[in-house]
């Protein structure tokens, strides 16, 4: 039989401290920040458009190998870009054979007409990294296409990266950084020491902590017996769409990365890729870093599962829910939403049409 008692004391008292969160109005729908478009090798040959963060884009790769990525849409009547071709240093429309260039400018109309001032496409910040093209959701990037702390990306190699759709707001995702009390019951990681959290810049939150590795599965038995009893696990979230994970055994380290991409105000897709140095030897890097790669993204991949089992059942934002003991993900909440603009009218730095 459930207690039918009421809290009292300081029960009461904490139960009635006021814990503040910003409403989900104060996020953004497609925060400003860096995103994957896809594979660098979709667009080797030819542009390839898609549908991201509510509008088509457009990728294309200029005959001087330049990535490019546009507003989809061709200013002159809509056709798609994606559907026509590279002309040297531009992407050409199907349709009239307008060109446009990695700025946006269109450079060339096929009947020598004036080019009107209207024709031009929205440009997006673009870098090719590890065989993947990300894009900034902005006019112009406001911080460099992040990596990993103190990591030069050219000594790393990544696998195969995996992706699942979540029931829930994007800006949950990077709040299980700060949600230590989930480490136990989803994770079988108990806290093992203070946690410590810090903002190494305006776009970035950093949260640390020490756990025990206690589960008794298998894999949790094999973790232990490769790295150690111990785990400092390192997260650092950028603008809410890339958290880098540093996970620092006692005898090794692993390193994932994931990406949210907001598919609307109730859904969010979540792409893991997983990092491994790459061996100082031709012969580490033929037969053991393949096998490195592997065991390390099934391991990381069967930790994130619990997580996003639950969260792709549904899991909703309520800030009048958060008690006392969720200050750490409140406070991560108001940053998150000041950091991404913290409203709905558009992206930071252009003007509607």
């Amino acid at each position: 039989m459930q207690s039918t008692s009421q809290p009292r004391g300081s029960e009461t008292r904490a139960l009635s401290e006021a814990v503040h969160a910003p409403p989900a109005e104060r996020f953004p729908t497609y925060p400003t920040a860096w995103y994957p478009f896809g594979q660098a090798r979709e667009i080797r040959h030819r542009p390839v458009s898609k549908d991201l963060l509510g509008r088509r884009l457009v990728a294309f790769r200029t005959a001087g190998g330049q990535i490019g990525v546009l507003d989809a849409h061709c200013s002159h009547l809509g056709a798609d870009l994606g559907r026509g071709c590279v002309a040297g240093d531009t992407v050409q429309c199907p349709f009239h054979n307008w060109r446009y260039g990695v700025d946006g400018l269109c450079s060339h109309i096929y009947t020598g007409d004036l080019i009107p001032p209207a024709a031009r496409q929205r440009s997006y910040p673009a870098v090719e990294r590890h065989g993947l093209v990300f894009f900034f959701n902005g006019p112009e990037a406001l911080y460099p296409l992040p990596f990993f702390d103190g990591a030069d990306p050219d000594d790393f190699i990544r696998a195969r990266p995996f992706g699942m759709t979540l029931r829930c707001p994007w800006w949950l995702v990077g709040a299980n950084a700060c949600d230590l009390q989930h480490f136990l019951g989803a994770h079988d990681r108990r806290l093992a020491g203070p946690a410590q959290v810090s903002c190494p810049t305006p776009y970035s939150r950093r949260a640390s902590a020490p756990f025990a590795v206690v589960g008794a599965s298998w894999r949790d038995r094999f973790t232990r017996w490769v790295g150690g009893p111990e785990v400092e696990l390192s997260v650092t979230d950028w603008s809410g769409t890339m958290l880098f994970v540093t996970a620092r055994f006692r005898r090794t380290r692993s390193y994932g990365l994931l990406t949210s991409l907001s598919l609307g105000r109730d859904s969010v897709f979540v792409r893991g890729i997983v990092f491994v140095k790459r061996s100082r030897f031709s012969l580490g890097r033929w037969l053991l870093d393949p096998v490195n790669l592997w065991l390390r993204r099934y391991f990381i991949k069967e930790f994130l599962r619990p997580d996003a089992e639950l969260a792709a059942r549904g899991l909703r934002y309520d800030p009048d829910r958060l008690l006392p003991c969720d200050d750490e993900m409140a406070s991560y909440f108001t940053w998150l939403a000041q950091t991404t603009g913290g409203s709905d009218g558009g992206i930071a730095g252009w003007t509607e049409a």
